[in-house]
C-alpha cells in the first residue's frame, strides 16, 4: 500500500511532489540509479529539455523493465547544474509524472558526474509485489 501525505499546515508543496510517501508490505522497491541526458550512442542531447526528456525516457524504460510504470515513483532526486534550468527541468518533468506527486528533493549542485550533463535524477519506485514479477 502506498500513501502520500500533504499535511495542513505544511508549506507547499510547491511543485509536483508530496511530502511524504508511505510504503508497506508487500511491496517491491526499485532503487533507481542516477540518470542523465546521454543518448544510447553515449552523445549528450544539447539543453536542459532535451537532456530532460532524455532523462524521463531512460526512467521510464527502467521502470517497464521492472514491469512498473511513472506512477510507481514514491521518491525521486533530480539535481541541476544550473537554477535558470529549473523551469525547462519542470515543464519535461510534468509532462511525464503528470498528476502523479512523488516525493521530491530539488538540488542545484556545483557539477555532475560529466561537465556536460545539465541534469540528473534518481529515483526509488514501489508496486504491490501481487502485481509484478518477485
Amino acid at each position: 500500500m502506498i500513501r502520500r501525505f500533504n499535511p495542513v499546515g505544511v508549506p507547499g508543496p510547491f511543485n509536483t511532489y508530496s511530502h511524504g510517501v508511505e510504503v508497506t508490505p508487500p511491496t517491491r522497491l526499485l532503487f533507481g540509479a542516477g540518470q542523465a541526458g546521454v543518448d544510447s550512442d553515449g552523445a549528450v542531447a544539447a539543453g536542459i529539455e532535451a537532456q530532460s526528456r532524455l532523462v524521463w525516457q531512460h526512467i521510464a524504460s527502467i521502470l517497464a523493465e521492472a514491469d512498473m510504470e511513472i506512477t510507481d515513483i514514491v521518491q525521486l532526486n533530480m539535481l541541476l547544474v544550473d537554477r535558470e534550468d529549473r523551469a525547462g527541468a519542470s515543464r519535461v518533468r510534468s509532462e511525464f509524472l503528470g498528476d502523479h506527486r512523488p516525493a521530491s528533493t530539488l538540488m542545484v549542485v556545483s557539477g555532475l558526474a560529466n561537465p556536460d550533463w545539465l541534469i540528473e535524477v534518481d529515483f526509488i519506485a514501489a508496486k504491490d509485489s501481487s502485481t509484478g514479477p518477485a
